[in-house]
């Protein structure tokens, strides 16, 4: 490379050195000489457009090694990228999922459920009764004690059923007169009907004798909302099935008036004999 006239050194790092500014410049345009650098074919330089940057083999070598940390960090930001990009579909996918679950629950309808828990009022042990899967639980089966029924004190009417029974009583959850809840095998565990798909299924029971007239009011929300509630706990799958489940060994009419009204119920599927 050849410069004609008047060339101007600048060190690294730093300013212009007082010894290697032209002399001719004095602070006016008018006064200043312009500089022509020529270049041959090979040479590179950073200063021109389109040029290469020129570098020493010392700077050379300081500019590899500077390098190499600039372009692992771009991998590593891409492999970073590329697995937060994973985890965010994954999380699309499942809030989906849990959309699609939640649409075919049932809406919430407003009734409250009054649960009484089993380790409240029962003394009966299950420990050696097998346990429910919530995650296959499918089937709703809906029956009535064909007892005495009970607007307050039902505690006692069930401790009742329960000596008669010898043992805790087969169904999940019983719905009493004074709109309580009880808990009895729960959503832990399975019912002792042997004709059911005891693992799939839930059963619950109104306290009294609804083969000519209606449970009350009250119970017939409890029990709603205690659908509701087995869903939002998920104890009991969406788009479950529900049976009328009807004792033939006690009457050929056995809770039909239950039926009927259950027939109007949201998943209704049928009636079930059993004796």
């Amino acid at each position: 490379m050849e410069v004609n006239q008047n060339v101007v050194h600048a060190p690294v790092g730093g300013g212009l050195h007082p010894s290697y500014t032209s002399s001719k410049y004095t602070g006016s345009c008018d006064n200043y000489q312009p500089t022509q650098i020529y270049m041959e074919p090979t040479e590179r330089t950073p200063l021109l457009p389109g040029g290469s940057s020129y570098i020493s083999e010392t700077s050379s070598t300081s500019a590899t090694v500077l390098l190499s940390p600039a372009i692992y960090t771009k991998e590593c930001i891409n492999w970073r990228t590329i697995g937060l990009l994973l985890m965010f579909i994954s999380g699309l996918v499942m809030a989906t999922y849990l959309l699609w679950q939640q649409t075919l629950a049932r809406p919430y309808n407003g009734y409250k459920l009054n649960l009484i828990r089993h380790d409240i009022w029962s003394g009966a042990h299950l420990h050696d009764i097998a346990q429910l899967e919530a995650n296959k639980v499918v089937n709703v089966f809906i029956t009535h004690t064909a007892s005495e029924e009970c607007s307050e004190n039902c505690a006692s009417l069930l401790h009742g059923l329960q000596r008669a029974h010898i043992g805790e009583l087969p169904f999940n959850f019983l719905l009493a007169g004074d709109c309580e809840t009880y808990e009895a095998r729960g959503w832990q565990y399975v019912s002792s009907f042997a004709e059911l798909p005891q693992s799939s299924s839930l059963v619950l029971a109104f306290v009294g004798e609804f083969s000519q007239w209606l449970p009350s009011l009250c119970q017939l929300q409890m029990a709603q909302a205690l659908l509701w509630e087995s869903q939002r706990r998920l104890k009991l799958q969406p788009g479950y099935q529900l049976y009328a489940l009807r004792n033939v060994s006690r009457s050929a009419r056995d809770a039909d008036a239950l039926h009927r009204q259950l027939q109007h119920w949201p998943f209704y599927a049928g009636q079930l004999e059993v004796k």
